[in-house]
């Protein structure tokens, strides 16, 4: 049933692109009625989300994908799922740890989140501190998407800060909804001294610089001018990137059936969680262009695009990661792939997390 269900979305999306929504029509009541039939409830989700998504680009219906729930009330770490947020927070945490030595004496963190928690941070500074005891003072700049006009949790960060926070912490929030909101922020913040360690930050964000020829290189240029110490990078790993429907439905089954397979032992957030996913389906589907943010890539195709641009891989202390991450995540493992850190359910790759440093672009002699 499920290898019917998927050829049926792929005929449904070829005749969308080919402007016969007649057909489309058609395919569209079969997987309705061909969905229910299906064992799997999580395979059951992935189609029905992707059904979804096609009837709302065919039709232009706005918008196109489903508002998200008010969200006031949840906590930091519930804005993303959660595997996603303990493994952007832990391999975050580590990659800075590695890159500071006793000479630091102080810290800036440019920290573009999908959320940010200042409580988060506030534990792993007093870490740090306790560690390396020549380390003065500490800056985050919280570069943050506004997630909803009924979310307080910028307030709540305020207020961490200034009651937790001490005179040798300093907490400035920015936030950012576009990709051009980015490039305006990562222009802002400086390197003030020398002894002075500057880490950029990017939890499941920097992908959405694809939406806008030009943005990721212009960041990455912005990147090399602050002589950041080291960017560290969490994204989701695959390679979902495609502007082709049909190839995006090929591309993305597996993984988002992987992922919603996950959820089902998670009750207490699960469907906000199942919200997150739906409007990822349904922006890279029904979504063109700047609107279009989620183009999830996979390794090789950072790599690429990182190297290019001059920056080079910094190997990650994977052993260590073994051991503290699956203790948290029993449903998941790690693995490395060339000094990165990848993580996987079933063996299947899910994020990845990267540790980068800028060098000077390589000089070529013009020979072959």
């Amino acid at each position: 049933m499920a290898s019917l269900l998927f050829h049926r979305l792929l005929e449904c999306a070829q005749a969308i692109e080919g402007g016969r929504f007649d057909v489309a029509d058609s395919l569209l009541a079969e997987i309705q009625s061909l969905t229910p039939k299906e064992e799997s409830i999580w395979r059951r989700k992935v189609v029905k989300y992707c059904a979804e998504a096609l009837v709302r680009r065919a039709y232009g219906i706005r918008p196109p994908f489903p508002l998200p729930a008010k969200c006031g009330w949840l906590k930091s770490h519930e804005y993303i799922f959660r595997p996603f947020f303990l493994f952007a927070r832990i391999t975050s945490k580590h990659a800075i740890t590695g890159a500071l030595d006793s000479g630091n004496k102080r810290l800036h963190i440019i920290d573009f989140s999908i959320v940010f928690g200042f409580s988060q941070w506030n534990s792993f500074i007093k870490e740090l501190k306790e560690q390396y005891v020549g380390l003065q003072s500490v800056l985050i700049t919280s570069i943050a998407p506004k997630l909803s006009k009924h979310s307080d949790y910028l307030r709540r960060n305020r207020e961490w800060a200034r009651h937790f926070g001490g005179t040798n912490l300093e907490s400035r929030q920015l936030l950012c909804n576009r990709p051009d909101d980015i490039v305006n922020c990562i222009s802002k913040p400086r390197r003030k001294r020398k002894d002075m360690i500057v880490v950029v930050n990017w939890n499941f964000t920097l992908h959405k610089l694809l939406a806008q020829d030009g943005a990721m290189e212009q960041v990455l240029s912005k990147v090399k001018d602050l002589e950041a110490d080291i960017m560290v990078i969490v994204e989701q790993e695959a390679n979902l990137n495609s502007l082709d429907l049909s190839e995006w439905l090929e591309q993305s089954f597996q993984y988002y059936s992987t992922i919603f397979e996950s959820l089902e032992g998670e009750y207490n957030t699960k469907a906000f969680w199942e919200m997150y996913f739906r409007r990822q389906i349904g922006n890279a589907v029904a979504c063109e262009r700047v609107d279009r943010v989620e183009r999830i890539k996979s390794f090789d195709q950072w790599q690429n695009r990182l190297s290019r641009a001059g920056f080079c891989p910094v190997s990650q202390q994977v052993d260590k990661l073994k051991i503290d991450l699956p203790f948290l995540l029993k449903e998941f493992g790690i693995e490395e792939k060339e000094g990165h850190v990848l993580l996987c359910r079933h063996r299947f790759s899910l994020a990845l997390a990267s540790v980068w440093k800028f060098t000077d672009p390589p000089q070529f002699n013009g020979g072959k």
